[in-house]
């Protein structure tokens, strides 16, 4: 599949809204565009990624395909969109038992494309060979689907800012085009591969989360000096992620000016004590993810994280590894800092603590909980939160 490249232009004055890795969670992307009150006069980019990890990925995407048909809707091609499509265009009499090794896999996850598109037609693919048989139903029955994820764009360009789901391998765009399509939608690290760029790119697929190793942080960052703007909350890959909505309020506006808001599905509390933040912390996630076991507990297990030479107790439900080898992810030391009344969302209860998120950042609060009258599950930034934080990364 090569890459398509789509130019456009956008009217000076008209609102610019950019979210990514929806990840088969339609029910928070209408939450969110319900709260940013998403109209006409607005110009939508949707960076691909719509579907597995959550519960909803045929919901996404065929919600998505619908936003589509609007004039004002771009969406784009994300690597797992399109894993999928050729996983199932491909599969054959030699790969079937990989294929169905891997669908094994992904039932991890709370749903795949796969089984639910079977479970609408009323089959189960419980075998190689059933997937295999499956194969042509499944194409011609959601062909619609299938063809929509086939038509969408790798990247966009307007005066301003490109919009990719990875990242670009280099800054002329005629050369990307003669690149392999998975080098722009699946860029791991984007922000830190030292590129820089003369507008602003914008792109998803690589959490948030992993760009920082001390601080677990999901809201966008912005980096100024490469002109890179990371939006992945990490929705869909750990409790605490959420589904992050750019919002530029036009073209030609300054970097300052844009900020952002998310959702999870997250129940909030109230804080009844206040705590001050830990001095230092590590962030274990997917890029520094190996520990060695010292101890091994049922609720806490002690590790020596093998990164930062740190060692913590980690909730034992966060570690996993095969063959002797030990990783945990989505885990962090960090002592938030709490005042009385801020709102937190519960990610995790432990007879320690509560592990938890603040206005994006994640960590340990140990003091008091008080249940919320009132449940907002969208967080707007604000001052003492900003929309996206600047880094050089």
């Amino acid at each position: 599949m090569k890459i398509r490249i789509k130019k456009m232009e956008i009217p000076k004055g008209r609102r610019i809204l950019v979210t990514s890795d929806i990840h088969g969670n339609a029910s928070l992307l209408k939450r969110l565009l319900k709260e940013a009150e998403f109209s006409g006069e607005d110009m939508l980019f949707i960076l691909g990624d719509l579907i597995e990890k959550g519960p909803e990925s045929l919901a996404a995407l065929r919600y998505v395909s619908g936003l589509s048909g609007m004039e004002n809707v771009q969406v784009l091609i994300g690597n797992v969109d399109l894993w999928r499509l050729q996983l199932l265009e491909g599969l054959n009499e030699e790969n079937c038992q990989s294929f169905y090794d891997f669908l094994s896999q992904m039932r991890w996850w709370e749903s795949n494309i796969f089984d639910e598109m079977a479970g609408e037609l009323g089959i189960s693919l419980d075998s190689p060979q059933k997937a295999l048989s499956c194969k042509e139903l499944l194409l011609e029955s959601f062909r619609t689907e299938l063809d929509f994820i086939r038509s969408l764009p790798a990247v966009v360009e307007t005066s301003n800012y490109i919009f990719v789901h990875g990242g670009l391998p280099c800054r002329n765009l005629e050369e990307v085009k003669n690149k392999e399509i998975y080098e722009v939608l699946k860029f791991d690290g984007f922000a830190d591969s030292g590129l820089s760029f003369q507008k602003y790119v914008v792109a998803g697929h690589w959490p948030v989360a992993i760009y920082n190793d001390n601080i677990c942080q999901t809201n966008p960052l912005i980096n100024r000096s490469q002109h890179i703007i990371s939006i992945d909350g990490g929705c869909g890959l750990h409790e605490y992620g959420q589904l992050n909505l750019l919002i530029i309020p036009e073209i030609d506006c300054e970097i300052d000016r844009i900020t952002h808001i998310a959702c999870d599905g997250l129940e909030r509390f109230e804080a009844v004590t206040s705590q001050e933040a830990s001095a230092a912390s590590v962030n274990i996630h997917y890029g520094n993810r190996r520990v060695r076991i010292l101890e091994e507990g049922d609720e806490f297990t002690c590790v020596e994280h093998s990164a930062s030479g740190r060692r913590l107790r980690v909730p034992t439900s966060h570690i996993y590894g095969r063959d002797g080898e030990w990783a945990s992810a989505g885990y962090t030391d960090y002592l938030l800092p709490v005042k009385t009344g801020d709102t937190l969302a519960l990610v995790e209860q432990t007879s320690e603590g509560y592990f938890v998120k603040k206005g994006g950042v994640c960590g340990w609060y140990l003091g008091e909980l008080r249940k919320k009258k009132s449940v907002l599950t969208v967080q707007r930034a604000n001052g003492e939160n900003p929309a996206c934080k600047d880094t050089d990364m």
